[in-house]
């Protein structure tokens, strides 16, 4: 089997299952399941948020993966639990990019472009585990010299999925943190409903990841390991002392292991999202508009297990 091209999108920084999904994601790469085309930041609020993946690319032997950013702006969490103390301990991490002003940190749109450009038709998987301005811009983006096609042309073209991890199903009064807080909510209802027909979107709701819980294992892990540092630094170390929810890495774990065989979750396509202007989500039964949303059918100690596995593995590329 082929490995599964795929782009990264994430908010890191804000919470450390982002960097739990990093972790995963390289895991299932060494395995040759996946192959990372690129990481996309998508917070204006820090700037250290591209050093510290550039740190993880580093740790597990991919420091060439490119990098893209959001710009400086009001669009996510100025939270700094870990970001600048990892993006910044270049000598330990062996990474060299520190910052989003790095010049080969790439903006959001032509790293996606680029990426997506180059790929075969059909074959990408975007997955969002961070805020939804990323692939609004793309989605809306205009010819350029990276590519003759739209944005739109080049998802419906390019992308076999898109999976966020965001909204909770079949409803979820509250609008969530991807898609309704820090300001991501002007961006959410146009992505989906914009999305091309030809490109399916797969939901992974805040319920999924909530019950399964991971990182406690990560204290066997090398000091030297920017993940275990994450959790760490996260919160006064709750999450390396106790766990936290994984709601990051399940949409990373679809993603790559979506085929019936593995049968984490059953995915519901009887219908489709709506969101509204705050960035809340409600499923409506009946008319489709390739859509599904995650349902729970293993139980989540068995997923967390699995989990742990791949967030715990030794980098193979080092």
């Amino acid at each position: 089997m082929k490995p599964v091209p795929l782009i990264l999108d994430t908010d890191i920084g804000s919470d450390c299952d982002d960097a739990g999904a990093l972790a995963v994601l390289h895991a299932l790469a060494d395995l040759g399941e996946a192959e990372i085309l690129a990481c996309i930041y998508s917070s204006g609020m820090n700037p250290f948020g591209p050093g510290c993946i550039a740190a993880i690319n580093a740790w597990y032997g991919r420091p060439d993966i490119p990098l893209g950013s959001a710009p400086a702006g009001d669009l996510g969490d100025p939270r700094n639990d870990f970001l600048e103390a990892i993006a910044t301990n270049t000598g330990l991490y062996g990474h060299s990019v520190v910052t989003r002003e790095d010049e080969r940190v790439a903006g959001m749109v032509s790293c996606y472009r680029r990426a997506l450009a180059g790929a075969e038709d059909g074959s990408v998987r975007i997955v969002s585990i961070g805020h939804t301005q990323g692939v609004h811009d793309l989605l809306f983006s205009e010819a350029d010299e990276i590519s003759p096609l739209t944005g739109r042309e080049l998802i419906a073209r390019k992308v076999a999925a898109w999976i966020p991890m965001g909204g909770g199903f079949p409803h979820r009064d509250k609008p969530g943190w991807n898609f309704g807080r820090m300001g991501a909510a002007r961006y959410t209802r146009n992505v989906v409903e914009g999305w091309p027909i030809q490109s399916e979107i797969v939901f992974s709701g805040y319920e999924i990841g909530l019950p399964i819980v991971t990182g406690a294992a990560l204290r066997n892990s090398p000091q030297a390991n920017p993940v275990r540092e994450a959790y760490r630094l996260w919160n006064g170390g709750i999450a390396l002392a106790e766990g936290r929810a994984s709601w990051d890495q399940t949409a990373v774990l679809y993603a790559v292991r979506s085929s019936p065989s593995t049968a984490y979750w059953h995915v519901c396509r009887n219908g489709y999202c709506a969101i509204d202007d705050e960035g809340s989500t409600e499923w409506h039964f009946g008319d489709q508009r390739n859509h599904g949303y995650l349902v729970q059918t293993m139980p989540p100690a068995e997923i967390a297990s699995i989990l742990e596995v791949l967030m715990c593995a030794e980098p193979r590329l080092v």
